[in-house]
Parts: C-alpha cells; sequence; structure tokens
C-alpha cells in the first residue's frame, strides 16, 4: 500500500473516532487503563529502587561503613552490599599478617578495632530487644534502639522528623507507629518494662526511611539495652522478666557505624580481610565502586531460593494473561465500529478500494485509538504517582529514593498499549475486508461457513500449550540466567503456554457458534431467532465470546490455585489439641508458686473451662543437665520419627480425655496399672511399645565419666487403642509408674483443658494478657483448627470477571439489536408480541456469557495446573499441590453470571420498535 493511501486511511480512521465519541471513548478507556496501571507500577518500582548512593544513605547515614559480627570466629564470604547475602565458610580463614591485631581482644568491638585504621570511631548501631512499653491504655510490643540523635553521622539513616532529639538519659524519640498504637503524643512518658524506675520523656518523633511502619523506641546510648540486659541476667526466669517476646541477648548480632579517620577508606581487600573474622561489611567505597563479579566470590556460591523464582512466574504468567485479556476486551468495540462503518467502507470498495485499504481503515481505528489511549494513560499514570506519592510511601512502608522516570520504559508501555489496540482490531479488519461490497451498501450480511481447519489447529495449539506450560513449571534450576527481559526460561515457558492454549480455544468459537445454530430449529420462536441471528453474525458474536473467555480465564485460574494451595495447607496442617481446647504452654516444676498462679488466672479469666489435664513429656536424664527426648519407635508406612506424632507423653486419665480426646475403659485400666497406651498400630508390636532415646547406656554417669551418646531402646507394655484423632497428638501416653518402671523422667509441658464451648477471642486476649503479667515465656492458645486466609486476589479477579462477563455480553447484546433492528421490526409488523424482542435479546446475552464462561473456565485450568506445578518445583521433599476447583466460583460464573446477564438484557431491552423503510 502507497504511502498516500496510509494517509488517507488513518485520515478516514480519525474522523470516524470523532464522529463517534462514545465507542471511541469506550476503546481508549480500554487502552487507557492498562497502561495507567503499568505506568504507575513501573514509576513506583523505578522509585524505590534505589541507587547505590541512596542505599548507602539508608544504612550507614553519614558513616563510612557499616559493619556487623556476623559469626565471630568464622570466615564469611558477602556481597558487595552484605544485607544481599551472606555465606557462612565451614572453617575460618583467618590472615596470619592480621592476626596480632585482632588476638587478645575481649569482645568483637575490640578485635574489630584491632582490624580497621587506627584512629577509626566506632559507633554501636545494635538493635535493641523487643520490650513491653506503657501506653495510654496498659502495656503493647516495641522494638528498641539507641542512638544519638544529635550526632548527624544518623541522618539517612535514623531521621527526626519532628520535635527535638533526646538530651538527656531518661528522654526517648519514637516513630509515628509508637505514637499511633500507644495513643500517646510527644510531651508525654512512656515506662518499659524492666525500667520502671526510669520513665522516658517522648522529645521527637523519628523514622526509618524504609521502615516507615516500624514501632520503636529511640533512647540515647546506655540507656536502653545495657539496663535490659542486666535486669534479664538478675532475674532470667522471674516472672514478669522485663523481655516480653524479644530476641535473646547471645543472638542479637552486633553492628557498628564506622567512621575512619582522614584520607582512609575500607577497599574490597579490606572487607574481604574482615570477612575471615566473621565480619560482614557495607562499604561506602565499596559500595559505590563495587569490585568486578569475578572478584566476588560470593556470586559464585550464592543460592536461588525456588520461592523467590516461583513469585517471578506466578507474577509472569498473571501479567501476561492480564495484556492478551486486554487485546480480547477491546475487540468488541472495534467489531462494532466495523460493522456500524460497514456502509461507509462498503462504498470505500465501490470506489475502487481493495481489500487492503478496508483492512488499512480499520486498523488505522485501532492505530489512532491506541495511540490516543497509551498517551493518556502514561500521562495520568505518572500524575497520580506524583499526587499519591505520600500515601503511596505510606502505603508501602518505604520513602522512595527519588521520584523516577525512565523514559525507555514508558515509551516501551505505551508501545505495547498501541500493539495491544491493533491487535485488537485484526480480526474486526479482516471480517470487514472480507465482507461483500453490495451486502454493505444494503445493509444485509453474508453468512461465512466455518472454517474446518480453525478448530483442529485450536485442538493442537490446546496441547501444545498445556504441555509447554507443564513441563515449564515443573523445571527448576537455581540460579538460571534470563532469557528475555530478565525472565527466565521457566517463567517464559509457563506464559507462553497459558497464552498458546487461550488462543486455542478461542479458535473454537465460531464453530462452536455455528454449532449452536444448527439447534435452533427445535426451538421456539424466540430462542430460534436468538441462535440463528447469533451464528449468522458471528463476527460480532466471537469477539464478546472471546472477551467473556479471557476475563473467565483469569479469574479461574487464581482460583484454582489460591484453592488447591490452601487445601495443601489445610493437610499439612498439625493441630496441638482437639479442636477448641485451651493450652497452656509453661514449662515449670508441677508444683511451682508461678504454675500455681498460673492456671488460676487462666480458670479465672475464662470460667467453665472443665477438668485441668497436666501434660508432661517423657525425658531420658543419664547426667546432669544430660537429657534426651523419648520418642516412640515405629513401623509401617504411616510411622514417623522425630515429629508430633512419635510423642510420648505422661499424664493421667485427665490427659487420655482432654488432649487425646479418648474415653475408653481398657486405656483407664492400663494408665492405673501401669503400661502405657498406644493410639496407632504401626507404634505397637507384640504387646510392647519400643520407646527409643539418644544417650549413655547402662544407668546414669558417674562423676568424672565421659557421657555416651548411644541409640537405647526400651520396650515398655502397652495396651492399643486405636484412634487416628488422638494418634496426632502423640504415639504413646504413660502413667507414671509406667514411667518410673521404664527408669525415665518427666517433666512438665503444660496444662490442657477441654471445655464444651471454645472460648471467643476477647476472651483469649484477656488470659493471654493475665498470662503475660505473670510469666512473660508462658503461652497460652485456643486450638481452633486450620483458619483459611482471605483471599484478595481470587476476590479481586471474580469481580473483575463479573464486570467484563456482564460488561462484554451487554455490548455484544446491543450490537446485535442494533444489527437486527429491521428484522425485530419487520416480527412486529406481521403481529409478533413485545416480549419476543426482550425473549430474543435476553437469550443472545445469555448465549454469549455462558459459552464464554464454559470456554474460559477450560482455558483457566492450563494456566492453574502450570501454576500449582510451580509451587513446588525446586523444593525437595515438598508434597504435591493438590487440585482442588473453587466450586462457588465457577458456579457463579457459569451459571448464575449467564442467567443474571440475560435477565438484564431482557429487561432493558425495548418491547416495541417503530416500523421502518428497508432498503433494497
Amino acid at each position: 500500500m502507497k504511502l498516500s493511501a496510509l494517509r488517507v486511511a488513518l485520515r478516514i480512521a480519525r474522523r470516524d473516532a470523532l464522529k463517534a465519541k462514545g465507542r471511541s471513548a469506550l476503546v481508549i478507556a480500554m487502552v487507557a487503563l492498562p497502561v495507567l496501571g503499568v505506568t504507575g507500577a513501573d514509576i513506583v518500582h523505578q522509585s524505590g529502587s534505589l541507587t547505590p548512593a541512596e542505599r548507602v544513605e539508608r544504612l550507614m547515614g553519614g558513616a563510612d561503613a557499616l559493619v556487623s559480627a556476623h559469626r565471630p570466629g568464622r570466615s564469611v564470604e558477602q556481597a558487595p552490599f552484605a544485607e544481599d547475602g551472606v555465606l557462612v565458610l565451614p572453617e575460618a580463614r583467618t590472615d596470619p599478617a592480621s592476626a596480632p591485631a585482632a588476638a587478645g581482644a575481649a569482645s568483637s568491638a575490640e578485635q574489630l578495632g584491632g582490624l580497621l585504621p587506627a584512629a577509626s570511631v566506632l559507633l554501636p548501631a545494635t538493635s535493641g530487644p523487643e520490650v513491653s512499653a506503657s501506653t495510654r491504655e496498659g502495656l503493647f510490643t516495641t522494638s528498641t534502639a539507641e542512638a544519638d540523635l544529635t550526632d548527624p553521622v544518623w541522618s539517612g539513616r535514623l531521621d527526626l522528623v519532628e520535635g527535638r532529639a533526646p538530651a538527656a538519659r531518661n528522654e526517648a524519640a519514637v516513630t509515628r507507629a509508637f505514637l499511633d498504637e500507644a495513643g500517646l503524643k510527644l510531651g508525654d512518658s512512656t515506662t518499659v518494662k524492666g525500667l520502671e524506675q526510669t520513665p522516658f520523656l517522648l522529645t521527637g518523633v523519628v523514622e526509618h526511611p524504609g521502615e516507615l511502619k516500624k514501632v520503636e523506641l529511640v533512647a540515647r546510648p546506655g540507656q536502653v539495652i545495657s539496663p535490659l540486659a542486666a535486669a534479664a541476667a538478675a532475674a532470667p526466669d522471674a516472672p514478669g522478666g522485663p523481655v516480653a517476646g524479644g530476641r535473646d541477648e547471645a543472638v542479637r548480632t552486633e553492628s557498628w557505624l564506622v567512621r575512619l579517620p582522614a584520607g582512609a577508606g575500607l577497599d574490597w581487600t579490606a572487607v574481604q580481610k574482615l570477612n575471615r573474622y566473621g565480619f560482614t561489611v557495607t562499604s561506602r567505597a565499596v559500595a559505590l565502586d563495587p569490585p568486578p563479579t569475578s572478584a566476588v566470590p560470593y556470586n559464585v556460591n550464592k543460592w536461588v531460593s525456588p520461592e523467590s523464582d516461583n513469585r517471578t512466574v506466578i507474577l509472569v504468567t498473571v501479567i501476561g494473561m492480564a495484556l492478551l485479556e486486554v487485546t480480547l476486551l477491546a475487540g468488541p468495540a472495534f467489531a462494532v465500529g466495523a460493522r456500524r462503518s460497514r456502509r461507509q467502507l462498503a462504498l470505500v470498495g465501490a470506489a475502487g478500494g481493495h481489500r487492503g485499504h478496508v483492512r488499512a481503515i480499520v486498523l488505522g481505528g485501532g492505530l489512532v485509538l491506541g495511540l490516543a489511549g497509551a498517551a493518556l494513560g502514561v500521562a495520568l499514570g505518572t500524575g497520580l504517582v506524583a499526587a499519591l506519592r505520600p500515601w503511596l510511601e505510606g502505603a508501602g512502608g518505604s520513602r522512595f529514593g527519588h521520584f523516577a522516570i525512565a523514559p525507555l520504559d514508558l515509551l516501551a508501555i505505551a508501545a505495547v498499549g498501541v500493539l495491544t489496540a491493533l491487535a485488537a482490531a485484526v480480526l474486526p479488519a479482516v471480517q470487514a475486508a472480507r465482507r461483500d461490497v453490495v451486502a454493505g451498501l444494503t445493509g444485509r450480511d453474508t453468512v461465512a461457513t466455518p472454517s474446518r481447519l480453525l478448530p483442529v489447529l485450536g485442538l493442537l495449539l490446546v496441547g501444545a500449550g498445556a504441555a509447554v506450560a507443564l513441563y515449564g513449571a515443573g523445571t527448576y534450576q537455581s540460579g538460571t540466567m534470563p532469557v528475555v527481559g530478565g525472565l527466565n526460561k521457566r517463567a517464559l515457558s509457563v506464559l507462553a503456554g497459558a497464552a498458546t492454549a487461550e488462543v486455542g480455544i478461542l479458535f473454537f468459537t465460531p464453530m462452536l457458534i455455528a454449532l449452536f445454530g444448527r439447534f435452533a430449529g427445535r426451538l421456539p420462536l424466540g430462542p430460534r431467532l436468538a441462535l440463528r441471528d447469533s451464528a449468522r453474525h458471528r463476527g460480532r458474536t466471537a469477539p464478546a465470546v472471546a472477551a467473556v473467555m479471557a476475563a473467565v480465564a483469569g479469574a479461574v485460574a487464581v482460583g484454582v490455585y489460591s484453592t488447591g494451595t490452601e487445601a495443601q495447607e489445610r493437610a499439612s496442617y498439625r493441630p496441638t489439641a482437639p479442636l477448641g481446647a485451651v493450652v497452656l504452654d509453661a514449662p515449670a516444676a508441677p508444683g511451682s508458686p508461678e504454675t500455681v498462679r498460673l492456671r488460676r488466672a487462666v480458670e479465672q479469666a475464662l470460667p467453665n473451662l472443665g477438668a485441668r489435664a497436666d501434660v508432661q513429656d517423657v525425658t531420658y536424664v543419664f547426667c546432669d543437665n544430660c537429657s534426651s527426648t523419648v520418642q516412640a519407635k515405629g513401623t509401617g508406612a504411616r510411622a514417623e520419627f522425630g515429629g508430633a506424632r512419635s510423642r510420648v507423653l505422661s499424664g493421667d486419665t485427665t490427659v487420655l480425655h482432654s488432649l487425646f480426646g479418648v474415653r475408653d475403659r481398657a486405656a483407664e485400666e492400663a494408665l492405673a496399672a501401669g503400661r502405657a497406651v498406644v493410639f496407632d498400630p504401626a507404634y505397637l508390636n507384640g504387646g510392647r511399645a519400643t520407646l527409643t532415646m539418644q544417650g549413655a547406656a547402662g544407668g546414669p554417669v558417674q562423676p568424672g565419666q565421659v557421657p555416651g551418646t548411644e541409640k537405647i531402646e526400651v520396650p515398655v507394655e502397652a495396651v492399643l487403642v486405636e484412634n487416628p484423632d488422638a494418634a496426632r497428638y502423640g504415639a504413646v501416653l504413660m502413667g507414671p509408674e509406667a514411667v518410673r518402671r521404664a527408669g525415665l523422667t518427666a517433666r512438665p509441658n503444660g496444662s490442657v483443658w477441654r471445655p464444651d464451648v471454645a472460648p471467643d477471642r476477647k476472651a483469649q486476649q484477656r488470659a493471654e494478657a493475665a498470662v503475660a503479667q505473670l510469666a512473660p515465656h508462658a503461652q497460652l492458645a485456643v486450638e481452633r483448627g486450620y483458619q483459611s486466609k482471605d483471599d484478595m486476589n481470587t476476590l479481586a479477579l471474580g469481580g473483575f470477571a463479573v464486570v467484563v462477563v456482564l460488561g462484554a455480553a451487554a455490548v455484544a447484546t446491543g450490537l446485535a439489536a442494533a444489527d437486527s433492528r429491521n428484522d425485530r421490526a419487520t416480527l412486529a409488523a406481521v403481529g409478533a408480541p413485545p416480549r419476543m424482542n426482550r425473549i430474543q435479546a435476553g437469550l443472545q446475552c445469555t448465549l454469549i456469557a455462558g459459552i464464554g464462561a464454559v470456554l474460559g473456565t477450560v482455558s483457566g485450568f492450563v494456566p492453574a495446573l502450570g501454576l500449582l506445578r510451580s509451587h513446588t518445583a525446586g523444593q525437595l521433599g515438598a508434597p504435591a499441590v493438590p487440585f482442588a476447583a473453587p466450586w462457588g466460583l465457577l458456579v457463579l460464573i457459569t451459571v448464575v453470571l449467564p442467567v443474571v446477564a440475560g435477565l438484564g438484557a431482557a429487561a432493558f431491552s425495548r418491547g416495541r420498535l417503530p416500523l421502518a423503510r428497508r432498503a433494497g
């Protein structure tokens, strides 16, 4: 086609777009919305992706390096940014030349000082423990830290955004999340549990630029961490100790901000020297000028998590299916335009234009509207992110490094939007070019015979797509190199397979519509007219069916995946007690005052609990501070070792009733007679249960003797009470007498109550608060079984599918009503009642929505199976994800929605039409 003809085609397309403003706005909105979303996501991603200089500022503020004692006494390998990955080596690789400088150091700080350049300044940056702090209503848990905020070295790592920096020892700054949760304001005071004698006056609000939602109290150096450690050391087991669920002081990694003397620096060689002593280092000089990849040993040995790769596969598949969906959704709108312009297009043919000119005009409409929609989407996406930046940062919990606009990214996004519009216009363009000129001038359409090759091709595409998706989902290789756009072969295989299968099913659509038309002769007048009209005008019906299919396929794919993963999690869930049981986990001496107080507090907070069962673990004690857990030895496929099912517990009949849920006279008599009770026949052999343990054989270890580590087996008399439900909580229950006879020891584990009705969550919270006040190390729980998670993805896609099904069916029905206006007027003229028009419109809408929903359900299973298989790829020993269909969603989409769409179309269709003179 000549350039001049192309210009004319584009001019005609532009005038048609301006003439049909409503249809043009619809297409522009369809293109602009996904472009807007992807543009916003790209700008947010680029703005949140920090440059090396921005990362350095957030990690170390104004310091020269951030050093952590990652594994003292061992050697490590790290990435240039230590937070990107650290690998602990099996042996230390200290440098003999540097050993004298670090020798004799009493602490990690002294050792580090001996390895750094002279006159280096170390500023402690270790995070403090989580503590209970006072609020307006009571207590809550918060993180702690220490920093001298008057020193500018902290700026960028910890910023003061309101108030003033703490200056006195009893002053502190807190984060905004702390104030919101505590109900406090600047000028109020808060007390840290364990340091009640020193309330802290809140003088300022600070924020971590990368953790805006962090709840933290920041005191001056030496005012929180050391006093809390001293308090914990003075009374480590005292009820109500200072640390409430925090990290142990011994396992918290020490960190320092390092300020180097003038002229000194930490290059990559110096970083590797510190790595040999177990220190990780993020150096400003190295971060801004990183070494080549070949000089970083960590890059050779690092491992890519399969979970991270799985998330990439899922994300890519969903995004790719969404782009295909947009292409199909815009198709009906272009079909509407082509059919309404059929007389104009026919005039082009009558004036000497060939089919290429007609195709160019329709495709020109796609190009014009695609350009407008892409430009609008990019502009709106950029403006919305700029306007909503504070809200986006707050919702994401992190400040942008800078407002980043990547021109190449935005051009690529706009190009995808334009290509999407062009792809949506291809089928209407081909159909318009094939339309007979005379039929177009007279307003009639010719009925095309369905292609016999197209369904065969569709079947082949479905098989090939399913095979590619399943093969790609099941393959996993750590560290697979990207192929296109940062995506590896696995992600591209799942995406390509899912899209191919969906296109293959799309090729079935014309044949199915024509097949439905063959059954029209057996139906009453209204349904017969509806089916024949849909089959005759497959050019307008097929795009609408495809739009419904695309939306339903995405909803079904994510719905099946979410249902399958939830079924896997439900099957792997292991309850700690029977449903509704109240469990107090508080290991202590049986008659200790603390235990008595805890049990009384629970029973006062939760009345009507019933009988209490005190559970004990059976252990083998073979020397002072030497013991091992006793397990049951089983045989057969159901037996396991080292898990909950092989536990050996001790208790009386109340444990049998409350924990195991067994009320059996033989079991009660066996416990009283000093015999064990076994709940799974896999752990019973010849009337005996075999107990296994690790330790010294032949009795207690004598003073000076080295304890052994032999595997010991002790048979005990047992009675079988087969109960699969009880076997989930333990394999063997022994009475006190049976434990004594076996030479073992019973150690208290906690208590269990089995109330008739499980306490509600408010009552549970009150009981947990009462327990926490007496003993922070104790835990109270109510066994409520597996709790399903709210799946917002399935809900959102289901809602989107509902909108698309109704919208696409309504568009196609409206087009059918416009095309068949003369036919319906003729029916009215020969005496057809008004309800005939409504019946015809309703049945056409139901047919479109029903076929699209069924095809979408079938095509959605292909990416769903690929996603399910990718869920466990690369995870050794992971159980397969079961295939579980979301029946509620499927019934809603395939049955309820088509009926609702049909009823709506019938209700809103015009029953009476004015008579019109027919052309020709």
